[in-house]
């Protein structure tokens, strides 16, 4: 009987691996807005570095994302890999526990469950960390003097020699509120700036250097379609850029047409 079950689990987990392609896409978000005096100028995108010079002179301030690396999504797919291994350990060490023959063997079995429960969900947590992006915020000292920078939210204080930068990490999200000045005061500066990106499995329909083209469900799916052996309805695709990250939604007919002329143009430059 025991046999049985674990032969169910183990093919039900095989059919939920999906065989098409897949990859994860950042979306990326930053801002910074400066303040000197009645003075006040913005920038963003959505790009993963956006890089402001203040306009006195006096720095330069810029947030860097982490990028999406081909190593970086094998990470997330390898973590996501053993958790869910672990997790399907942990079931059938439950599976195994309810089949124990006496008190002893219930009571190594069950600890043995517990502690597979618990793994599983250490692994589901660092699989969910691996899909975290980094963010990093420089301030690049321009001047021939130091400068001082105050973080109004945690008060901390970094001072930053001519024509030095210094790195400040930040959470993702994030919302910085910096004071920025020479170390006599004269020259105040008040700067925000604000991160914050997002990483999501696509299922790839084209791609090449420009751009991905991914495939797009119905919002409307049942929550139980994620267990389901089938995908939910396809209801178009989205064009994504390589380099500027805009994305436009195409109907089936849009993207066919696009598929024929990129593989036209492909034939042509080989």
């Amino acid at each position: 009987m025991v046999k049985k079950i674990f032969l169910i689990l183990l093919i039900q987990t095989c059919c939920l691996i999906v065989v098409g392609k897949s990859t994860y896409i950042a979306k990326y978000r930053s801002y910074i807005h400066i303040v000197n005096g009645t003075d006040t100028v913005s920038v963003d995108n959505n790009l993963p570095e956006l890089e402001m010079t203040e306009n006195g002179g006096l720095f330069s301030i810029r947030i860097e994302h982490e990028e999406v690396t081909q190593e970086k999504v094998k990470a997330i797919k390898r973590a996501k890999s053993r958790a869910g291994w672990m997790a399907f350990s942990a079931v059938m060490s439950g599976v195994s526990t309810a089949f124990s023959n006496n008190s002893l063997q219930y009571y190594i079995r069950s600890t043995n469950t517990r502690i597979s429960t618990e793994l599983a969900t250490i692994y589901a947590i660092n699989a969910e960390n691996e899909q975290q992006l980094a963010i990093e915020l420089w301030v690049d000292n321009l001047t021939e003097s130091e400068l001082m920078v105050n973080d109004m939210e945690r008060g901390l204080t970094w001072y930053i020699l001519p024509k030095q930068s210094a790195q400040i990490k930040v959470n993702n999200p994030e919302a910085a509120c910096l004071r920025i000045s020479d170390i006599h005061h004269n020259d105040v500066r008040y700067v925000t700036a604000v991160a914050g990106n997002t990483l999501k499995k696509w299922e790839i329909a084209w791609k090449d250097d420009e751009c991905w083209v991914v495939e797009v469900y119905k919002n409307d799916a049942p929550s139980e379609a994620k267990y389901s052996t089938r995908k939910p309805m396809l209801s178009g695709y989205r064009q994504i850029s390589k380099t500027e990250f805009y994305e436009r939604d195409m109907s089936t007919e849009e993207f066919y047409s696009f598929k024929k002329q990129r593989e036209r143009g492909t034939l042509r430059n080989q």
